[in-house]
């Protein structure tokens, strides 16, 4: 919503939680992200909420729907909450003149857009997709903390069309929003396809990596980013994911993986790549652990800090978090964690309690910690060494992403930097 109003159009919000719409209608962002807070100040004037969706689409020309899609047991999505959205959207359809186009971004599985919910639509409207409304399937490509850097400038853009009006009409306020980028126009089920297959590759991608660090690991000399900076030169391969450090995590890449193999089974393929790309990645917290555990044991210490437990920098998300997994892993094996983030341990706090501690500042964690962990490429932990000088007392870093030098701590800390000699 901020990112299409900073464009120049006027948006309504729409949620369930007054609190969210009350914020937005202050000019405050309802949610934490990066750069949010300023999007939502400097568009204040075309930005606004409700918790009326049949007001709020009787006023405007495109339906945008962003509603979670949570997992099943057997891999596959449910769009329970979006087609509950649809009667909503379809009364407010029903009383209205004109052409509207529904555009749904949440990712979904192959079929659920002509099988479930365009007939979510039709029946509580009345109304025929394709005559009397539009419908698009248009799945963003977006990462938590870089939400608005990713909308500003987009590889390119998912536009699955019911039928070519509709496709015109979200093609052309996509004009007005990017100079350069053009939509990849194709068919709904093409775009359902391709957002699962994407992340799945994504995911693949991340855990050759990976392996090439434990390959990397074990032969004198090697050192993994030299080995994909390399690789990652290669127009057929590319640069992107292509590094060593932890395994994937967060709320789209495991589920998405999942959901691949789900949706190829269900069909008669198999899918062993997306299945070991899983058993692999869920192999990394415990090789870690056991690092970690082993360096207390040379310092004769139980105190272990973790530099971050979020998925991914930028976030306090710990959902399927390996860094989380591993604070998990040593708490049980009677280890003193403490962990540092630099956006608050408020979500940390509500899974783990007091079994942890959680330090405010970076010297406080570096004060309380003999083995150090870097969980993930904050930015914040660069300053690190400073803080490590300061202590004439022996640590151990662990440091699966080889973020800084080997010899930027001084004579008394071991530096380990995964797969890099």
């Amino acid at each position: 919503a901020g990112f299409y109003a900073s464009k120049g159009h006027s948006v309504t919000g729409v949620d369930l939680d007054p609190k969210k719409v009350a914020a937005l209608n202050k000019g405050l962002p309802p949610v934490p992200e990066t750069g949010l807070a300023s999007y939502v100040k400097k568009n204040k004037k075309r930005l606004s909420a409700t918790v009326d969706i049949e007001k709020a689409v009787s006023e405007t020309d495109v339906t945008f729907i962003i509603l979670p899609t949570p997992s099943k047991k057997d891999g596959s999505f449910s769009v329970e909450l979006i087609t509950d959205a649809c009667k909503g959207i379809g009364k407010a359809l029903k009383n209205k003149k004109g052409y509207h186009l529904v555009s749904v971004v949440s990712t979904v599985m192959p079929g659920d857009s002509r099988e479930s919910i365009i007939p979510a639509l039709e029946k509580a409207s009345g109304k025929k997709c394709g005559v009397d409304f539009g419908y698009c399937y248009n799945p963003s490509l977006i990462a938590i903390g870089d939400v608005l850097e990713n909308l500003e400038h987009p590889d390119f853009i998912f536009l699955g069309e019911f039928d070519t009006q509709s496709g015109d009409m979200l093609a052309s306020i996509y004009k007005t929003i990017y100079r350069d980028t053009l939509p990849e126009r194709m068919s709904i089920e093409s775009v359902e396809i391709a957002k699962i297959a994407l992340n799945s590759y994504i995911t693949m991608k991340i855990t050759f990596a990976n392996v090439l660090g434990m390959l990397a690991e074990q032969i004198p000399n090697a050192h993994v980013d030299h080995i994909t900076t390399a690789l990652g030169k290669d127009r057929r391969i590319g640069s992107h994911y292509l590094r060593a450090g932890l395994g994937y995590g967060g709320p789209c890449f495991p589920r998405d993986n999942f959901a691949f193999a789900h949706m190829a089974k269900k069909r008669g393929i198999e899918t062993p790549l997306a299945l070991s790309t899983h058993m692999v990645n869920n192999t990394i917290p415990d090789r870690m652990s056991i690092l970690l555990k082993d360096g207390a044991k040379k310092l004769k210490t139980k105190k272990i800090g973790l530099l971050g437990v979020s998925y991914k920098p930028k976030t306090t998300i710990t959902e399927d978090s390996q860094a989380y997994v591993i604070a998990e892993n040593l708490i049980k094996s009677g280890y003193n964690v403490s962990i540092f983030e630099p956006l608050g341990t408020e979500e940390a706090k509500k899974k783990l309690e007091k079994k942890a501690r959680y330090a405010t500042a970076l010297s406080q964690f570096v004060k309380e910690s003999d083995v150090i962990f870097v969980s993930n490429k904050d930015k914040e932990f660069s300053d690190l060494p400073k803080f490590i000088k300061q202590f004439k007392t022996q640590k151990i870093i662990i440091d699966p992403w080889g973020m800084f030098e080997p010899n930027a701590f001084g004579k008394n800390v071991t530096y380990r930097a995964i797969g890099r000699k």
